[in-house]
């Protein structure tokens, strides 16, 4: 009855399980890196690239805690007790994981967006695992997502999205193709209009006319039409996409 209580896992059996899930957390990131970069997947990209985040949003905690029940398992009461010490002591940390993973999985592409809470207005310039960073206008702040459920908050969309757009960018000409959109980039990076803090984007999507899309941030919203206007002088024909 002991050693079936206390050898239900062994340790190789630990370290095989743990390989396993790191390997297959490793092929879900690089698929998502993939359908990220790729326009391949032409108009399912952005859908597939979502189910593919919701997964992994998912798999990471699904994964530790197998993992945790696998350690515990190798030696029930040791290892048991350890975990539980280990699980007072951090317990905000898991809470706000827990947190965070729910605001990532209600909230699909969270960067770039404009956030309201009861104590700051401004754009998430990052998000990580038990909190984001907040950039308003008295500088970047970071907010955990116990914090932001606490206090609640608003994700701003349509015109309330600041200073962050998409554009869809193609050749005046009708039929041509923009061949070196680096070269777009870089003078859209040099612009008077655009933050120079944020380097424009280019966004991989299908575009049957040759046209480019491009995530960009601009200094004040006001200053999107005279960005757009300078667009036209160059010889391309933008608009708003987002």
């Amino acid at each position: 009855m002991e050693s079936s209580l206390f050898n239900q896992f062994s340790w190789p059996g630990f370290l095989t399980l743990a390989v396993g899930l790191v390997l297959l957390y490793f092929i879900l990131h690089a698929a998502k890196s993939l359908s990220q970069r790729t326009s391949a997947l032409g108009r399912f990209q952005s859908t597939i690239t979502h189910r593919i985040q919701q997964v992994l949003l998912i798999y990471e905690p699904l994964a530790g805690l197998m993992l945790i029940g696998a350690f515990v398992m190798v030696n029930p009461v040791f290892h048991g007790l350890l975990f539980a010490l280990l699980l007072l002591g951090s317990f905000t940390h898991v809470k706000n994981y827990i947190s965070g993973r729910i605001v990532q999985f209600e909230h699909s592409h969270l960067i770039d967006k404009r956030l309201k809470t009861k104590d700051y207005q401004g754009i998430i310039v990052q998000t990580g695992r038990l909190g984001l960073q907040l950039e308003t206008s008295e500088g970047l702040h970071n907010i955990s997502y116990t914090t932001l459920q606490a206090n609640g908050y608003t994700l701003l969309s349509g015109e309330d999205v600041g200073g962050v757009f998409q554009l869809r960018i193609k050749k005046e000409k009708a039929g041509e193709r923009i061949n070196n959109p680096v070269q777009l980039l870089d003078l859209l990076a040099t612009a008077p209009y655009v933050d120079w803090n944020h380097k424009p984007e280019l966004l991989p999507a299908f575009e049957s006319d040759g046209s480019i899309q491009v995530r960009i941030r601009v200094q004040e919203e006001s200053h999107l039409y005279d960005l757009l206007e300078l667009i036209k002088e160059w010889g391309f024909t933008p608009s708003v996409s987002n």
